[in-house]
């Protein structure tokens, strides 16, 4: 924790040695003393904030220097259009990645992302384990991971009146969260999406 000049100083003046030409307070060699002691506390108030930027998720200056010995990212989002916050989120769950194709993981990096996931797994249906009204599923769907995901879905629709002629009659905007875990998904999976599921 990093003292304040006050403290610096009366650090200082303790540390002089005893005598009559030193032990009058006020002169030339306490404002000298208070000069040393308000750089030796704005070096330490530098260093305490120099280790909270240590961590992506509270870097502010040494932000930039995180997403650049990151590299570019893999998915190709635009670092420019996002927020402090949003950047410090991404360099942390990049920083942090230590990789796993499993499930666990991939909930895990989703949180890291903000976003609160499940995922569920499906698995073929046999004979002697089907009860009347379950639906029948293929051999493939073991290859299927479905991520559900609480919204993060923007849905604009054309209104008359604020829209005009060659406008979309509405747009999709998926989350930036799918470029993440189709990319750290198993290989020999399928992921897919089921939006405003809890």
């Amino acid at each position: 924790m990093a003292r304040s000049a006050s403290t610096i100083l009366q650090s200082l003046i303790s540390k002089l040695p005893n005598g009559w030409a030193l032990g009058l307070r006020g002169g030339v060699l306490d404002a000298v003393l208070e000069a040393i002691a308000t750089v030796i506390a704005d070096v330490e108030q530098g260093a305490e904030n120099l280790m909270r930027e240590t961590d992506p998720r509270r870097a502010n200056m040494l932000l930039s220097d995180f997403e650049r010995c990151l590299g570019p990212d893999p998915c190709g989002r635009d670092l420019v259009g996002l927020t402090v916050e949003q950047r410090q989120k991404l360099a942390h769950q990049r920083w942090t990645a230590y990789g796993g194709q499993s499930i666990p993981y991939m909930i895990e990096t989703a949180a890291k992302l903000g976003v609160n996931v499940t995922v569920d797994e499906f698995w073929p249906s046999r004979a002697n384990s089907m009860r009347a009204g379950q639906r029948l599923r293929p051999e493939t769907c073991q290859f299927v991971w479905r991520v559900n995901v609480p919204g993060l879905v923007t849905v604009v629709k054309f209104r008359a009146g604020t829209n005009r002629a060659g406008h979309r009659l509405g747009t999709f905007e998926i989350s930036a969260i799918e470029c993440e875990l189709r990319r750290i998904k198993p290989a020999h999976t399928h992921v897919v999406f089921n939006y405003g599921a809890t």
